[in-house]
Parts: structure tokens; C-alpha cells; sequence
């Protein structure tokens, strides 16, 4: 059986030295006194803080500091300190923006004079899974998000229809209108050739938390057209939007009933 042992200064000192690091170590004999290295004179009050400190070591002579750990929180290894895990970046976890809500009054200080911030980018994401209920109970696993794209109409002319594919770059705008603020989310095509028009983007105002929208129709852009086909183009991105907008973040999620997803993670 090992046996626990209190270490004396000047051999703990010795111990450490390989190592840089220097550590005080108090032990109380049965009387209170203090046990330090011989011709100490140290008086145990003055140590009281140090007595409550348990640096010990077994019989094979290896410091025991598994269950001390980083008292300021971090992880020791090699001497060095390793903060927190970043925030998740997934824009389907809710984790990824936990902050409370902007509130409309903090929206406007956010604005300032300005009627109008494109405040971040980020690209929409989707992803799906099957469900044989209409309970999420019923449903297998998410599948891995990918990229959003979606076939866009450019053409409606008798029984003739046209359609042309698009990616989802969008940008999370905050505007003033009559003084009260509102979010939009729009695509980016549809921001560089009007970035006033904010009512073509899917927009949410204030109240809730999160905000909902149950008619997200996005606008998209087309610079480049086929021969008479249409520039102007939009899509419905799902039944239903939901949007947390905080100080330094914002997610957004559309969804199509419980098979479906869309979402996308702003910071700014």
C-alpha cells in the first residue's frame, strides 16, 4: 500500500526546479507546528493559508497534482494555459447564439444616424431527414448540412417554364422605418442591385424572440439572363422563418415541415 507523506519545502523546491515552477507547501504537525526544512522558524499562523493546500507525494516520489488542476480555470500542459472551447459555429445548433435578444431601443442605438447597417454575411445551409410520423420522434438522423441552392423561376410563357439554379449568399440587415427598427435577411445578387429596397428581403420586426416570418420569400438578382428571360427573380425558402438576433450574433432558420432545414449563422 502507498503511503502519504508530507514533502518539505526545500525538497518540493528541488523537485519543481526542472520545471520552473515554484509552489508553497505547508504541512501541520500533531501539535500545530509547522514541519518545514530544518532551522525554520516560521511561525504556523503566518501559514494558515498554506496549510489548507495538500501537495503530496507516495512512496515513489512523483507530485500529486491530478486533483489540484488550474485554480484560475485553465488546463496546465507544458506550461501553458488552454482557454474555454470557442462558441459552436454550427448554424443549426442553438448554442452557436445564446446571447439575450437585441432589444428595438439597443437596435437603434446600433444604427445611430444611419437608416441602414448591413451588419454580416454568411451563406444559407440546409439539411434533411426522413420521418415515416409527423412527430420528430418518427424521423432518422439529420443529414450532413450542405450549401443551400434552390431552381429559381426565369420563364412562364403558356405551358412553357423555365428555371435556373442558384447558391445562397445572404447578408443580415438592420433599417429604421418611421423610426422603428426591423431585420432583413437578402440575398446578396438582390442587395448589389438595390441595397434600399428592404422590402424584398425576408424581413422580421420586433417583439418576440425569436422573430418569426411565415411567408419567407427571398429575392434574387439574375445579371446574367438567358435570352428573354426574367432578371427578377424570388423563392420561397419554406413554411416558416425564425430569427434570434443578438448584440454580436444572429441565427436564422426556415423551416419545411420537420424534414427540412435551412438556416444560417451571422456575427458582426
Amino acid at each position: 500500500m502507498m503511503r502519504k507523506r508530507c514533502l518539505t519545502r526545500s525538497s518540493l523546491l528541488k523537485w519543481m526546479q526542472p520545471i520552473g515552477a515554484v509552489l508553497l507547501v505547508g504541512c501541520l504537525n500533531s501539535s500545530g507546528g509547522y514541519v518545514d526544512d530544518p532551522g525554520s522558524n516560521r511561525d504556523a499562523r503566518d501559514l494558515s493559508l498554506e496549510s489548507h493546500l495538500d501537495f503530496s507525494v507516495v512512496d515513489s516520489g512523483i507530485l500529486d497534482l491530478a486533483q489540484q488542476g488550474d485554480r484560475d480555470g485553465g488546463v496546465r500542459d507544458g506550461g501553458t494555459r488552454s482557454d474555454a472551447a470557442p462558441a459552436p459555429t454550427d448554424p443549426f445548433d442553438p448554442a452557436s447564439c445564446l446571447d439575450p435578444a437585441l432589444s428595438s431601443a439597443q437596435a437603434l442605438t446600433v444604427l445611430g444616424m444611419s437608416t441602414r447597417s448591413k451588419l454580416a454575411d454568411a451563406t444559407l445551409y440546409r439539411r434533411t431527414r426522413t420521418c415515416t410520423g409527423m412527430s420528430p420522434p418518427t424521423c432518422g438522423a439529420w443529414s450532413s448540412p450542405v450549401p443551400h441552392t434552390q431552381d429559381l423561376l426565369t420563364y412562364s410563357g403558356g405551358v412553357t417554364t423555365a428555371y435556373k439554379n442558384f447558391a445562397f449568399p445572404t447578408h443580415l440587415i438592420l433599417f429604421s422605418q418611421a423610426g422603428t427598427p426591423k431585420w432583413t435577411i437578402r440575398h446578396e445578387t438582390d442587395y448589389r442591385h438595390d441595397a434600399t429596397a428592404n422590402n424584398r428581403g425576408v424581413g422580421f420586426s420586433f417583439g418576440s424572440d425569436p422573430m418569426v416570418n411565415t411567408y419567407p420569400v427571398i429575392y434574387v438578382w439574375d445579371f446574367a439572363p438567358a435570352p428573354n428571360r426574367y432578371d427578377d427573380l424570388q423563392g420561397l425558402l419554406g413554411e416558416k422563418a425564425q430569427l434570434h438576433a443578438a448584440e454580436h450574433c444572429a441565427r436564422v432558420v426556415f423551416t419545411s415541415g420537420i424534414t427540412t432545414e435551412i438556416a444560417a449563422l451571422y456575427t458582426y
